[in-house]
C-alpha cells in the first residue's frame, strides 16, 4: 500500500509540474503575441483605407483599360468585313479616344453636373463631427461609380480627373492633381445622363448613403451640353 501511495503521490507531482510548464507556455506564447500586435491611430487607420481605395480604383480603371483594348483588337481583326470604315478611320477614332482619356482633348456631349458640401444637420449624441464632412475617399467613390456608369470625361472644379489623378483632403479643401480647391466640390461627368443620374441617385449608390445618413448636400443636374477641359498640364 505504501508503494502505491508513493506511486500515486508521484503521479500527482508529475501532473502538477506538467500543467505548471504548460501554464508558463501559455503565458510566454501569449506574451509574444501581445508583443507583435501593432497599434494604429485612427488617423492612420483611415490612411490605409484610402490607400487601400486608391489601389481598388486603379484596379478598376486598368480593367477598364483592358476591356477597351480588347474591344478595339476585335475590331481591328475584323475590319475587311467592315465595309462602312477603312482601317485609317478606324485609327483615328482609336486616337480621338485616347486623347479624351489620357486628357489631351476636351470630352464634349451631355452629361451631369454634381455639386457636393459638407453636411449642415446637428450632430447626433455621439456622432463623430468628421462623418458629417466630405472627405477625399468620399469624392474618390462618387467618381469610381460615374467611371462605372460610363461616364466619357470627368472634372473636379474644373479640374480634369484621369486615371492617374492624386485626390486628397486637407480640413475643408480637396487637392485634385496638386491643385487645391475649397467647396462647393462641382464634379462634372460626360456620357449618358440617364445612367449617370442612376449612379448618384439610386438608392445603393454611394452617394445616397452620403445624404440619406450623413446629410452631405448632393444636388445633381442634367446637361444637354457639357465640356470637361482638357489636362492642363498636357499642353
Amino acid at each position: 500500500m505504501k508503494i502505491n501511495k508513493y506511486k500515486l503521490q508521484t503521479k500527482k507531482m508529475l501532473i502538477i509540474l506538467i500543467a505548471f510548464m504548460i501554464g508558463i507556455f501559455i503565458s510566454t506564447y501569449i506574451k509574444s503575441m501581445n508583443s507583435n500586435n501593432v497599434y494604429i491611430t485612427l488617423k492612420q487607420k483611415r490612411e490605409i483605407e484610402e490607400e487601400i481605395n486608391d489601389i481598388k480604383l486603379e484596379i478598376e480603371n486598368l480593367k477598364e483599360k483592358k476591356d477597351k483594348y480588347e474591344q478595339s483588337l476585335k475590331v481591328y481583326e475584323h475590319v475587311d468585313e467592315d465595309e462602312n470604315k477603312s482601317v485609317e478611320e478606324l485609327m483615328n477614332d482609336e486616337l480621338k479616344y485616347l486623347k479624351e482619356i489620357s486628357g489631351y482633348s476636351d470630352v464634349k456631349g451631355n452629361g451631369i453636373i454634381i455639386t457636393m458640401k459638407d453636411s449642415e444637420r446637428e450632430l447626433s449624441s455621439g456622432e463623430n463631427p468628421n462623418d458629417l464632412l466630405i472627405h477625399d475617399i468620399d469624392i474618390l467613390r462618387v467618381i469610381n461609380d460615374l467611371r462605372k456608369a460610363g461616364a466619357k470625361g470627368i472634372s473636379i472644379n474644373d479640374e480634369r480627373v484621369l486615371p492617374t489623378s492624386k485626390i486628397k483632403c486637407s480640413g475643408a479643401t480637396i487637392t485634385v492633381n496638386e491643385t487645391t480647391y475649397g467647396q462647393p466640390f462641382i464634379i462634372k461627368a460626360v456620357g449618358d445622363i440617364d445612367s449617370l443620374k442612376a449612379s448618384i441617385n439610386s438608392p445603393e449608390s454611394y452617394a445616397s448613403l452620403l445624404k440619406e445618413v450623413y446629410g452631405i448636400y448632393i444636388n445633381v443636374e442634367e446637361k444637354d451640353y457639357l465640356v470637361v477641359n482638357f489636362y492642363e498640364k498636357n499642353k
